[in-house]
């Protein structure tokens, strides 16, 4: 059992740890983004309930790693901005060493 904190300072108790971590959601988020993804795709494609889901968008939003790029009739088109894009290359330089 490993005890941590989640991306909004709550703690976690993970018990399998055949789980992703937030910083693989992070990173499969920020990936997928590069390629200006609506909302839906995102949460389909990263396996995430709709409420977990929103906080990580809302945290990826406020740290300026996601922006909307623009929005039309179907909703928002989301796309990882330089910074994100720097962050993404750090944590897939984290996740070889890790591994």
């Amino acid at each position: 059992m490993v005890i941590t904190k989640n991306i909004i300072g709550e703690a976690k108790v993970t018990i399998f740890t055949n789980k992703r971590s937030e910083l693989e959601i992070v990173q499969q988020l920020l990936y997928l983004a590069t390629m200006d993804t609506k909302k839906t795709r995102l949460m389909y494609q990263t396996n995430l309930c709709y409420s977990h889901f929103l906080a990580y968008m809302e945290f990826l939003t406020k740290k300026g790693f996601l922006e909307i790029k623009n929005e039309d009739h179907a909703g928002p088109i989301y796309h990882t901005t330089e910074k994100g894009k720097h962050f993404l290359e750090s944590i897939q330089t984290v996740m070889v060493q890790v591994k």
